[in-house]
């Protein structure tokens, strides 16, 4: 399509030409008529004309000035001017300004006619390189990335991965060395197109495209895949372009945060997969060293079983169960302290250990009696999570919380229920403690108590010692030099067999099912 402007500040000239020019025949689909630059602009800015026919002596802005306005906004656009007056200054701005022709008035149509065809030719020699160049564009953006894909498998073809890759323009294979990066974002899955764009062009002012290729991974969107080919010098650990890769990530913030990986530095295609296996390890040391950081290929996560100190596990509990918020706090601090200082990898039984702890916080939040309100959790959390720093922060966060939560429950009507539950948890292994007991302790009588528990807790005070000792009870089985009758003796329970009926009936095994379960 093609769109024409008239901008003309005389309406008989205006309207001639709309009448006498046979636009449509000639290739013009769409006409436009503006009396004044001001009004031009407004049309431009709007519906962006292939070519502007303007008059040059206008009241207010001539056309000579407004069309080199307009070169600003429109650089492709076709320049025709239509004058009475032939100045030699008019020509030279003219000729300046690309201008197709100068035609002078009174118009002679064939002229005009001639002007603005050859105006629709250059325009479509103006398309056709585009689109050239687009094609161009997407082939070796294609090729760029059909070599990731070669990548994330073992390549099998090496000769045609060389082919690829020099027909890409990544590699020349005269001194081009290569490296693999792996970038994480710590932003949501919906960011990673916006941050991959933003990353690209970032990387545009590092090095020239065609010395590298940054492309989202095939299945999680928060992983790109960077593949950079330059010399030597300037591939290696200390070079200007390496030190600024890692300033990127270093000082990202918010929604763009993110974490660097580099693989070791090749010089073959062949070597290109244990750039990107080396890039991969390396990449595990994001549970450790946190986003806004990078590592190189030597750096790697331990990726072993880690299980949680049953002493530090009990000192946790107590202290929500005191509302020491200080102290819940360093504990959960020297775990992560620990967890960064052996290097851990963010595996299943780290995770473990911290859903471990959650679910003590979760206990406490389910005694929280007067809200009555639902703690609702995104349970992908726990799926998603990628450092360390992320699981410290949700929990010690949830642990401070729940305590302050607690005290302001503990400092309204509800006083006394928390003070029975504080006796339960410091007498449970007492085998004769009995509702009486509870009663006496905040000089109640047993039946006023009973009731009064039962409204504001939904459950009556033998199920809560029950769910008490068995939650005792389930702690003490991690510990195989303990024999069954210790535990339940250890938990308030005279009778082995009937402890082991109340396990079963509280969570669906025997205790020693649930201990082999646990030791697997």
């Amino acid at each position: 399509m093609i769109k024409l402007l008239i901008v003309e500040d005389e309406l008989i000239t205006r309207r001639g030409l709309m009448r006498h020019i046979p636009w449509k025949k000639i290739g013009v689909d769409m006409v436009e008529t503006a009396e004044s630059a001001d009004e031009a602009f407004g049309i431009c800015a709007r519906w962006q004309p292939d070519i502007v026919l303007s008059d040059i002596k206008m009241r207010g802005m001539d056309g000579i000035e407004m069309c080199r306005q307009l070169r600003s906004l429109l650089p492709d656009c076709q320049i025709i001017f239509v004058s009475s007056y032939s100045y030699k200054e008019y020509l030279k701005a003219a000729i300046e300004l690309g201008a197709i022709q100068y035609v002078e008035k009174p118009v002679v149509p064939e002229e005009l006619i001639g002007a603005v065809e050859k105006g629709i030719e250059r325009i479509e020699q103006i398309r056709a390189q585009k689109d050239l160049q687009e094609s161009y564009t997407e082939s070796l953006d294609f090729l760029k990335k059909e070599v990731l894909f070669s990548l994330l498998s073992t390549p099998g073809d090496v000769d045609k991965l060389e082919c690829q890759l020099r027909k890409s323009g990544l590699w020349t294979g005269t001194d081009t060395r290569m490296r693999i990066g792996i970038v994480k974002l710590a932003g949501t899955v919906s960011e990673g197109r916006e941050f991959l764009n933003t990353y690209r062009e970032a990387l545009h002012e590092l090095m020239e495209s065609a010395h590298f290729y940054c492309s989202a991974d095939f299945h999680d969107k928060r992983t790109l895949i960077l593949l950079i080919t330059e010399a030597r010098e300037r591939l290696e650990r200390d070079s200007g372009l390496i030190r600024s890769l890692c300033a990127l990530a270093e000082e990202s913030k918010g929604e763009f945060r993110h974490f660097l990986a580099l693989g070791r530095m090749v010089g073959e295609p062949q070597q290109l997969y244990a750039s990107y296996e080396s890039a991969c390890q390396s990449a595990s040391s994001l549970s450790y060293k946190g986003f806004s950081s990078c590592a190189f290929f030597e750096e790697v996560a331990q990726d072993r079983h880690f299980e949680l100190d049953r002493e530090r596990e009990e000192a946790f509990v107590n202290a929500l169960s005191r509302r020491d918020k200080e102290e819940a706090g360093r504990i959960l601090k020297d775990i992560y302290d620990d967890l960064t200082d052996q290097k851990a990898a963010l595996n299943s039984s780290v995770k473990n250990m911290y859903f471990l702890l959650y679910n003590h916080v979760l206990r406490l939040e389910k005694e929280l009696l007067s809200t009555g309100k639902e703690q609702k959790e995104n349970n992908r959390f726990w799926d998603n999570a990628q450092t360390l720093q992320e699981l410290h922060t949700f929990l010690a966060a949830r642990a401070m919380e729940a305590i302050e939560e607690r005290e302001k429950e503990g400092s309204g009507g509800n006083a006394v229920i928390f003070q029975v539950i504080e006796v339960m948890k410091q007498k449970y292994p007492d085998k004769n403690l009995c509702i009486k007991d509870l009663a006496d302790a905040v000089y109640l009588t047993p039946s006023y108590l009973s009731g009064l528990f039962k409204r504001r807790t939904g459950t009556t005070i033998n199920q809560y010692l029950t769910n008490l000792r068995i939650e005792q009870a389930k702690l003490l089985l991690r510990d195989n030099s303990l024999k069954l009758y210790h535990v339940a003796d250890r938990v308030g329970y005279e009778d082995a067999a009937y402890f082991a009926r109340i396990f079963k009936n509280q969570t669906g095994m025997t205790p020693s099912e649930y201990r082999e379960n646990k030791s697997r």
